[in-house]
């Protein structure tokens, strides 16, 4: 949230829809911030009777408000953000308590007619979306279910109006990959069927961030200053960066395979991700390190898991192209890692497990980089860190496989915003 107050504080606002009189690398992007509803339709489990036997319960319909975080890309053409839940949804009916969410999802929407002031733009689309479910039954001494945790790629439609800096939007989610297996005791799978259609309405505000910069660029002088600095050798550059993280946990546990078959994958976990880093100009690569510490836990019917990693990381990324002030960057990672995992059963401590290790991974992103001068820019990072486990017992490991996602970190150049004066 405080990234979020920043970002409107230091921004100048002003019409959102500049790319409506030409097309250029400023004009590429705009950020927009708001507030969304969404709300379920469909939905139906099974729960133990107090005679065990299989009772059908129908769903409610869950709401829940949500925060926009994101931008417009491609000129109006696409549409980018992140929507991050603000309550968890539930229901409580015949001794059962169901909670059922969509968890930080991460939105990609394409208009055919880019969104334009004073119009109703159509939309097609799909989002990486986290779903989550539990459900606890009263009936039973360790009656708490496990949180079912899986991410789909749910199908999007729907309408946006645009009346110049402000987006209101009316839309809709298929989550057609919505039938799960699901332990509603530790020896009972059934079939739980999570809700399949999603309503949203949204309010957004659209902010320009880079238009500033485009007389300079279009006059020549953006690159008389470039070749200028780049000659003095001063567009090398310290940068330090933070923002909101998520890590997304790809791969069971064989230790939960074979010993605890009832509980759930790890929930996505959400985190500040830190980075200190430097810009070399001429290859046009960032050398970081950067910090995340975050973990998860899951828990049903009398055990309980808990995960947690620090890890701090060296990465170089090379920049693959610039499109029009959207770059891709790509490059190796190492890690060091402090993993650690602990289990009880029925209020008994089994497992309580800490090592250290290195770590090899992947890093890509892009930057939203107008020109090569900026102060700060906003950025995109992903992180694969493959087969990184955790040995546990009998030869068995518990999986710390994820792929981080930091949809937006700022990012600071304090030499650009400071810049030393010659003597």
């Amino acid at each position: 949230m405080l990234l979020v107050w920043a970002l409107w504080a230091i921004i100048p606002t002003g019409n959102a829809q500049v790319y409506v009189e030409k097309q250029t690398r400023h004009r590429f992007a705009q950020l927009n911030l708001g507030l969304g509803h969404q709300f379920s339709i469909g939905g139906q489990t099974r729960y133990l009777n107090t005679d065990g036997g299989l009772t059908p319960l129908d769903f409610n319909s869950f709401h829940s408000p949500r925060l926009l975080i994101g931008g417009t890309h491609f000129w109006g053409h696409a549409d980018f953000y992140i929507a991050i839940p603000l309550v968890n949804p539930d229901f409580t009916s015949a001794n059962q308590e169901v909670t059922a969410l969509t968890g930080v999802e991460t939105v990609f929407k394409y208009y055919p007619w880019r969104i334009q002031h004073q119009r109703i733009a159509p939309y097609l689309g799909l989002s990486l979306a986290p779903f989550y479910y539990e459900q606890k039954n009263g009936n039973l001494d360790f009656g708490n279910g496990p949180e079912l945790n899986r991410t789909t790629l749910p199908l999007l439609a729907g309408l946006t109006y645009n009346y110049n800096n402000h987006l209101v939007e009316l839309g809709l989610m298929w989550n057609y990959n919505n039938d799960h297996t699901y332990y509603i005791a530790r020896e009972v799978p059934v079939e739980v069927e999570l809700p399949p259609i999603y309503f949203n309405i949204s309010y957004r505000y659209m902010i320009e961030t880079t238009l500033s910069a485009e007389r300079g660029w279009e006059s020549g002088r953006t690159k008389e200053v470039t070749q200028k600095m780049e000659a003095a050798k001063r567009l090398n550059a310290f940068y330090f960066g933070g923002g909101l993280s998520s890590a997304f946990w790809i791969k069971e546990s064989n230790y939960n395979t074979n010993t605890r078959p009832y509980l759930e994958r790890l929930s996505t976990s959400i985190m500040p991700d830190f980075t200190i880093g430097y810009y070399l100009h001429k290859p046009d690569m960032n050398i970081a390190l950067s910090y995340r510490g975050y973990g998860s836990s899951t828990n049903g019917y009398g055990a309980v898991q808990q995960f947690k990693r620090r890890s701090l990381v060296l990465e170089a990324t090379k920049v693959l192209f610039d499109y029009h002030g959207f770059v891709p960057f790509l490059g190796p990672a190492i890690s060091y890692e402090r993993l650690s995992f602990e289990e009880s059963f029925e209020g008994q401590r089994t497992l309580d497990i800490v090592d250290n290790k290195w770590a090899y991974g992947l890093t890509f992103g892009w930057d939203i980089r107008p020109n090569r001068l900026q102060s700060w820019i906003l950025r995109t990072n992903l992180r694969w860190f493959p087969d990184l486990q955790l040995a546990v017992a009998d030869g068995q490991t518990v999986s710390f496989n994820t792929i981080e996602f930091n949809f937006i970190q700022m990012i600071i150049y304090p030499g650009r915003m400071f810049p030393r004066k010659k003597k």
